[in-house]
């Protein structure tokens, strides 16, 4: 399994329980959903839980025009924003009854957010609802009649990557897959699913973040002009730049919510990071605000803008809008991740701690980083700003000048922004790095910030931060144990003095540590 499905599964598996790894499938749902699909439905209509999913289906013989389901077709996908979706159940359910189709939807709007997550896999995301037309003229009827019905709504969804959109709907997208696939378990407790050529050979049902169609099957709208540039046919020329002066050059990363790339700005020749977010995608909402990915795109570029001038902080460059999507263009500074850094094979303390001279080439760069974080965290705070999400993963170190820069704003957050925007803060960030009271509160506090440096700097002596969560009281031991080894008693006391927000003792050992 690719990277990217990897962290999606870890990431869903443990949402049910916060101390072992269970199916989603395991959680109860709440009524919101069940209860609107039973009063849309008619009697001879069951719903039944499956997954993440309600799935409603007629009773056996309640419809004369039901034959025995296909195993694989073309499928219609309803995409939703968070607040549409009673409005989409009462626009979609009654065709679909009227035509004797059935459907699934998310079970509960907490399944909802989890279809659309940032962690979710790309091709998986965005599907509200999924119809499974019989044959292919109830296919192209049905979806053309959904269309007339939802085109002059006001209901909108994300983009399902692995769909063609149909027409110009915000919410009505298709592809061709398995409605009752053969299934095969993989070692990891998920299931991979198979469509069955003509000849009868099995191929894999690959739900990619972009649309194809399997080799034998024929698009039934391919003379429609495709709505996503990203749909164009495989002659036809590559995108231009972006916004006429950035150029691609490559991925650093993929998430539902967007992509990160590497690229050159044509206009200065600069290196530059382009960060992409993809509307009403890993949503997040507090009373009547909805905040998705394109306004947490706009939120760090405002940071950054307040961050200006910081010789640790990214320069901002741009902000726009291309298509469907809005782009944040910051300059690019070099350097390795936090953890790569205190994992080389000159620099890693906790496994080779015996070794002569190990604990002495430590000692100086800890030193060194634990001063030059807490000046960097000082100046942000001073310009009103806490970073919420600091990590290993949000920090860039140059191995020789140990000179470090702060990436990834998202989670940031300043005084005056709004409490939609202070509440995302609280929630989202890097678990063992989090302050333990950090939940019970509506805003992040600049004591956030001092807890996940010392968690920084207790990862540079062990990488075991992730796991005070299920012992604190591992924190002292691990330390204690470090330090009865060799490791000097003031790395410990830095590490605690953060640990409690009590900054200028940590400043002061130190200080007193470099004097000495």
């Amino acid at each position: 399994m690719e990277r990217q499905a990897a962290m999606a599964a870890h990431h869903l598996f443990g949402l049910v329980d916060t101390l072992h790894y269970e199916p989603l499938s395991r959680r109860a749902i709440t009524p919101e959903y069940r209860d609107a699909l039973r009063r849309l439905l008619p009697d001879t209509w069951a719903l039944e839980r499956g997954d993440v999913w309600l799935h409603a289906r007629m009773a056996a013989g309640a419809d004369p025009r039901t034959a025995p389901p296909p195993t694989q077709g073309f499928k219609i996908h309803v995409s939703s924003a968070p607040a549409h979706t009673f409005r989409l159940f009462d626009l979609v359910v009654p065709v679909c009854v009227e035509n004797g189709v059935e459907f699934k939807a998310a079970a509960d709007p907490v399944m909802l957010g989890v279809i659309n997550s940032k962690t979710q896999e790309r091709g998986f995301s965005g599907k509200f609802m999924t119809i499974y037309p019989p044959d292919e003229d109830v296919f192209v009827g049905l979806i053309e009649t959904l269309y007339r019905r939802t085109a002059d709504e006001a209901v909108e969804g994300p983009y399902v990557l692995s769909d063609r959109r149909y027409r110009d709907s915000k919410v009505l997208f298709y592809r061709y897959g398995g409605f009752r696939p053969p299934r095969r378990l993989n070692i990891d407790g998920t299931q991979s699913t198979f469509l069955v050529a003509p000849d009868g050979a099995y191929v894999a049902d690959e739900r990619l973040p972009c649309f194809r169609l399997p080799s034998w099957v024929r698009d039934p709208f391919a003379g429609e002009p495709a709505q996503d540039p990203a749909a164009r046919s495989a002659g036809e020329p590559a995108a231009p730049l972006l916004n006429g002066r950035y150029r691609i050059e490559g991925a650093l990363t993929f998430s539902n919510a967007g992509g990160v790339y590497h690229g050159t700005d044509d206009v200065t020749g600069g290196p530059v990071v382009v960060k992409e977010a993809r509307r009403l995608t890993n949503c997040w909402t507090a009373g009547d605000r909805t905040v998705d990915s394109v306004d947490m795109l706009r939120h760090e570029y405002a940071v950054l803008r307040r961050l200006e001038g910081l010789d640790f902080v990214p320069r901002p460059v741009d902000l726009f809008r291309e298509w469907e999507h809005t782009f944040l263009v910051e300059e690019r500074v070099e350097g390795i991740a936090f953890h790569d850094f205190w994992a080389q094979d000159d620099v890693i303390l906790a496994p080779y701690i015996r070794r002569e001279g190990r604990v002495e080439r430590f000692v100086p760069r800890f030193r060194e980083v634990a001063g030059r974080l807490i000046r960097m965290i000082e100046e942000v705070h001073a310009r009103g700003v806490v970073l919420g999400d600091l990590s290993p993963n949000n920090i860039l170190i140059d191995t020789e000048t140990l000179r470090m820069r702060f990436i990834d704003f998202e989670s940031a957050v300043h005084a005056d922004d709004e409490a939609a925007l202070l509440a995302y803060g609280t929630r989202w960030g890097t678990p063992g790095f989090i302050h333990p009271d950090r939940a019970a509160r509506d805003r992040l506090l600049p004591c956030d910030d001092w807890y996940a440096a010392a968690m920084l700097l207790y990862s540079g002596v062990v990488p075991a931060t992730a796991f005070f969560a299920l012992n604190p009281l591992a924190k002292d031991l691990f330390l204690d144990e470090l330090v009865a080894l060799g490791v000097p008693v003031r790395v410990r006391s830095v590490v605690s003095c953060l640990t409690d927000g009590r900054v200028d003792e940590a400043k002061a050992l130190l200080a007193d540590w470099e004097d000495g």
